[in-house]
């Protein structure tokens, strides 16, 4: 996982320079952050008013069935418990950008 402090200094880099971006629709420029199978981290700039600012995350939980077994093998135990831990660090992973500095927000159509 990118260290919080890596991606602050990124943030950093893409808001001091000037509104150039990936994608640049209407005046709104999107740089992205950080880009993983799990989050997609995006900084929205405005060409009118560059110093404005925001950002914008979409965070994916991998596809995983592990169907119950009766008696349950070892491997579909582990296979769980390394799934279940790997959602735990990335939630983990989000509360750390928060203490750094970010702000986060809950967005969901699903749920």
């Amino acid at each position: 996982m990118v260290m919080a402090s890596d991606l602050l200094q990124r943030y950093h880099d893409i808001t001091s320079g000037p509104v150039v971006s990936d994608t640049c629709i209407s005046g709104e420029c999107v740089s992205k952050l950080l880009e993983t199978s799990w989050v997609k981290i995006m900084v929205i700039r405005y060409q009118v008013a560059p110093n404005i600012n925001t950002i914008e995350i979409e965070v994916s939980l991998p596809n995983c069935i592990i169907e119950p077994t009766c008696p349950s093998t070892t491997t579909e135990q582990d296979e769980a418990r390394k799934f279940i831990d790997d959602n735990v660090n990335h939630l983990n992973y989000l509360l750390g950008l928060q203490k750094v500095g970010f702000s986060l927000g809950i967005l969901s159509t699903e749920g």
